[in-house]
């Protein structure tokens, strides 16, 4: 029998590749996810239905009858669906607890209804808040210095405590490191650079451009998901999904973007105070980049876009502004 995989935040970055991803591997698939994010990305959904069983259910996660309605029949789910971006969340502190946490809460309660035994949740590199050591593996300690990162702990002992509860839904956590890809919105920094290098303007990095990161093609990070669906070993357990090749200050990943797209226009960086971004000085994190060590071992995960293949792509397809509501994963 066909596995059907229930994926909350349907239309989001992460959410629609590995749609297209899971459908070329043969899976059946549900989507949920709002209404007007769907209609923002109604050409890409119809596509990807032409190529599979594709199922579209229109509703919230904060709805926990419509979720469970809707999960009914998959075997799996991949829950992605959460309220992102450092201002809206840090404005909206309450509205990210009620979303990241409660609306966890409902998944996992549709899981319990309808007998589904796994339960894969997309957590953030967030949770780390600022490393006591990089690259970081999974057992840092966790301090998270975001109320959306305080949002997805508790989301994780959530699901712990759901496990604990009714030990047939076995769970994976995964801690997302810095994705990024086609059909991004433009309030994240790769597709920020991307789109303004594209309109002749120097990209804008805040801060002084020394913080670190690494960056994560989406398909990379799908194909993480992938096969955390398809190896038990992956049950109970927390993974890293991130490139620890591609790492680079962030000024190093704005001077990519200009000598990727644009190396003879006479564009430079320029450097934005934080206070004039959506993060906060004392929320900024300066050094964190991913050990994905235990992903590769234990999953064969083996991220392979550089970040500059990831530049082109970007370029190639279209670059939304900015969020149409929440849900966009």
């Amino acid at each position: 029998m066909t596995e059907r995989i229930f994926i909350t935040g349907g239309s989001g970055l992460i959410g629609l590749t590995l749609a297209r991803h899971l459908v070329d591997h043969g899976y059946a698939l549900t989507l949920f996810d709002l209404g007007e994010q769907f209609a923002r990305r109604q050409k890409e959904i119809e596509d990807l239905q032409a190529r599979g069983d594709v199922a579209i259910q229109v509703g919230t996660i904060m709805d926990r009858w419509s979720v469970t309605l809707a999960a009914k029949g998959c075997t799996a789910v991949v829950h992605l669906a959460a309220m992102l971006g450092v201002r809206r969340t840090e404005e909206n502190r309450l509205l990210c607890m009620d979303i990241n946490v409660n609306g966890t809460e409902n998944v996992l309660n549709a899981c319990v209804q309808n007998g589904i035994g796994h339960f894969v949740l997309a957590s953030s590199s967030e949770v780390y808040g600022e490393p006591t050591s990089n690259p970081v593996h999974e057992g840092v300690e966790t301090k998270g210095k975001t109320v959306y990162a305080v949002s997805k702990l508790a989301a994780e002992e959530l699901t712990k405590g759901y496990h604990q509860l009714h030990p047939s839904i076995d769970y994976t956590i995964v801690r997302f490191f810095n994705t990024y890809g086609e059909g991004q919105v433009a309030q994240f920094v790769v597709s920020r650079f991307v789109k303004r290098v594209l309109e002749g303007k120097n990209p804008q990095v805040y801060g002084d451009g020394s913080q670190v990161r690494s960056f994560c093609h989406v398909q990379d990070s799908v194909e993480g998901v992938r096969a955390i669906l398809e190896n038990p070993v992956a049950r109970n357990r927390v993974f890293n999904i991130g490139n620890s090749r591609e790492v680079f200050t962030l000024t190093e990943a704005a001077r990519k973007v200009i000598a990727t797209l644009k190396p003879d226009s006479g564009l430079s960086v320029d450097y934005v105070p934080l206070e004039s971004s959506d993060r906060a000085p004392e929320r900024e994190i300066l050094i964190r980049y991913c050990d994905n060590s235990l992903a590769v071992k234990d999953l064969g995960f083996a991220p392979k876009v550089t970040l500059e293949e990831g530049i082109r792509r970007i370029a190639d397809s279209v670059i939304h502004d900015n969020w149409t509501n929440w849900s966009e994963t």
